[in-house]
């Protein structure tokens, strides 16, 4: 599925979006020009959150993504934590 097109289809339950902590903001988001440039909004509105660590197969994982106040929530990816 090409890049642009990547809505997720991961579910997070309310208690891992209420848990999520914001781990970049605006500018500080590396990708975030080209999130203004694919999904529109402002900069300083976009930012990059992270779920709590859970354990599956006895490794740690997170969810990360991108979400935007009135726009929605992009790109969310699972990723192993060390």
């Amino acid at each position: 599925m090409p890049r642009e097109n990547l809505r997720t289809e991961i579910h997070l339950s309310r208690a891992a979006l209420a848990s999520a902590r914001v781990i970049a903001k605006g500018n500080r988001i590396r990708d975030v020009r080209r999130l203004v440039s694919q999904y529109g909004g402002k900069v300083s509105r976009w930012v990059k959150k992270s779920s709590a660590q859970f354990e599956v197969g006895g490794k740690r994982f997170e969810y990360h993504w991108y979400e935007h106040h009135g726009i929605g929530r992009f790109e969310t990816k699972k990723v192993e934590v060390n």
